[in-house]
């Protein structure tokens, strides 16, 4: 469980403070976020329509 919760925290420091990244940690953290973010769409509402 330790080595997984440093995996995402070494995958949101190369991301988001270092900017070099590869694919595979951008895809982890592209879940982990879009996943809380799409949730929270959903119960206030409607999912936005383009």
């Amino acid at each position: 469980m330790k080595k997984a919760i440093d995996t995402i925290i070494t995958d949101l420091n190369h991301v988001f403070v270092k900017g070099d990244s590869d694919k595979v940690e951008q895809a982890r953290v592209f879940l982990l976020m879009a996943t809380p973010i799409m949730t929270i769409m959903y119960a206030f509402g409607q999912f936005p329509i383009y």
